[in-house]
């Protein structure tokens, strides 16, 4: 026999037989320690009860049929069905036919068939979808509910109703905790009050607030809305809206970067390039900031306010501090504009600045105070009041109330000037062709002969009627007893030349509808109307003016 065959094996230490049962012991623990975890947290479906209960390995292995009056449980759930498989190791059971599952006692679905898996804790309910709890009712085609998180959603429509509303979407996620809808693709919301149609909102069936983003629709009985991003308070019917906002309601249209409007009171506010559309006045009021109540009972505007009437062929231009409109009680669907501090305006036939105005949208009135000028073609007019009226026959009319004073510029250095107490200037095809002066008449003027300066005509009476042409005096009647010099040029005292309160401000005077803001000296930049798209959109709010005359017309 061989000396190596009678060899003794060499006895294993201690302390490496002590490392490798540790060893072991590690191994076996991390090996069998998963499936101990997981048995721990299986949470087992219970078959409370079922008419008939069957195995049958042939259609899956663990695979249990249960049939009539089945009721299960698991953790807090509950599930009746007609029928069902129930898949033992899998822990999942497919249900079918009349379907119910209650949750925590507060959310209840219904359909004809659901797939529930109980490690998962995800209900998938298919066809005749119902799921009810304390706060709303929502029924579709398709539902995945996680029992766990309480958050249901839909992927091929869905409709939920509460206390005061019906939404309808395509995608729909309900979060039950939170009693907030997450609606996606064709959105609609529908109220007593209004119809609601979004791409994206957010709904909260406690506080009845809608979130929304994408373009927006929000149409009312007599209010319109439209928007890219905002909320709409269903409770109390309040508004705010974001980017590309505009509201409509009856003839009146208003669009800011940010619109508020409770539809209670009726007040709102909008701020950043606000314009508001008066079609029934053919009024646009521009700004930076408004505060309004009704559109139709008043609006104020502040930062950059602009207001414009726009005609056929011509539009008026005005700016101030601050603008207000208000209903004209005297005249149906009529409005004051009343503007203060800064006021200046252009019209291609009349221009004017002043302290504060007021205009009449029924017969074109305006009213200058404190310190106004008035200028048409040549002619500057200033008093302590001013009343232009633009009357429908012509010719319109210009009230000079206290200090009157017209000056005509003859050429650089000399000027036709009239004074008096009080004056009425009469205006046809945009030129002043008769000024009747009442009242301390004063004037001077130079005729001509061949457009050759003959002299200076200086001349004082109580009354005087001034006759011009082509924007030229031509004639001079002077009522009652008149005292008048007719000098050569050569002869004429530079004192002669000027009447007292003579001021000749032709550069305050507004040259194009920009020049409102007023004339930048010493400048080569022209100050703008603060609205970019203004000039791209006065074409077609005077297309849909006219649109709406034609209407009415077809109406009537």
């Amino acid at each position: 026999m061989n000396n190596t065959q009678h060899k003794r094996k060499k006895p294993v230490s201690l302390p490496k037989l002590v490392r490798l049962i540790l060893l072991f012991t590690t191994i076996l623990f991390f090996s069998v320690s998963p499936i101990y975890a997981q048995q721990k947290s299986k949470k087992i479906i219970n078959i409370e009860h079922a008419d008939l209960l069957k195995t049958d390995e042939n259609v899956v292995a663990d695979a249990r049929r249960l049939i009539g009056n089945v009721h299960l449980t698991h953790d807090n759930i509950v599930m009746y069905c007609d029928s069902a498989w129930f898949y033992t190791r899998s822990n999942i059971v497919d249900a079918f036919g009349r379907v119910h599952i209650i949750s925590n006692d507060t959310v209840n679905i219904w359909a004809d068939f659901i797939n529930y898996n109980g490690e998962t804790g995800l209900a998938k309910a298919r066809h005749n979808v119902k799921l009810e709890d304390p706060a709303i009712k929502l029924t579709t085609d398709s539902l995945d509910f996680d029992m766990e998180t309480e958050i249901g959603y839909y992927e091929y429509g869905g409709e939920i109703v509460d206390s005061a509303n019906v939404l309808n979407s395509i995608i729909g996620r309900y979060y039950t905790q939170k009693n907030e809808f997450f609606f996606t693709h064709e959105v609609t919301l529908i109220n007593d009050n209004y119809n609601i149609f979004t791409d994206t909102m957010i709904y909260n069936t406690d506080t009845e607030v809608v979130i929304f983003e994408g373009d927006t629709k929000i149409i009312g009985d007599s209010t319109n809305i439209y928007s890219s991003e905002g909320w709409f308070n269903t409770k109390n019917n309040q508004t705010r809206l974001g980017k590309n906002s505009t509201i409509r309601r009856g003839n009146t249209q208003i669009q800011a970067e940010n619109l508020f409007y409770d539809d209670n009171s009726d007040e709102g506010y909008a701020s950043g390039n606000v314009i508001i559309n008066d079609y029934a006045n053919k009024m646009i009021v521009l700004g930076q900031k408004a505060e309004y109540d009704d559109f139709d009972k008043y609006a104020l505007v502040t930062d950059s306010a602009v207001w414009i009437q726009y005609y056929d062929n011509d539009s008026l231009f005005l700016h101030a501090d601050t603008l207000y409109t208000i209903p004209d009680t005297a005249a149906v669907d009529a409005k004051l504009l009343i503007t203060y501090n800064n006021v200046s305006f252009y019209r291609s036939d009349i221009q004017g600045v002043g302290d504060s105005l007021v205009y009449y949208t029924r017969d074109s009135t305006i009213q200058l105070f404190n310190d106004p000028v008035l200028w048409s073609m040549e002619n500057q007019m200033t008093a302590d009041f001013i009343e232009f009226k633009n009357n429908t026959t012509k010719p319109s009319e210009v009230y000079l109330t206290n200090n009157s004073f017209i000056i005509q510029e003859v050429d650089s250095t000399r000027f036709n000037q009239i004074k008096g107490k009080n004056m009425v200037g009469y205006i046809r095809n945009q030129e002043l062709y008769q000024i009747k002066v009442n009242g301390n008449g004063q004037s001077i003027y130079y005729p001509a002969d061949d457009d050759e300066l003959i002299g200076v005509n200086k001349a004082e009476s109580s009354n005087i009627v001034i006759y011009l042409s082509d924007n030229q005096i031509k004639r001079i009647t002077f009522l009652g007893s008149p005292v008048g010099v007719m000098n050569p040029l050569i002869e004429v005292k530079e004192e002669d030349t000027i009447l007292p309160g003579f001021n000749w401000r032709e550069d305050e005077r507004p040259r194009n509808r920009h020049d409102i803001f007023g004339i930048q000296k010493d400048s080569t930049h022209t100050p703008r109307i603060p609205n970019p798209t203004l000039e791209k959109e006065l074409p077609s709010m005077q297309e849909e003016q006219k649109n709406i005359e034609k209407r009415l017309q077809s109406k009537n």
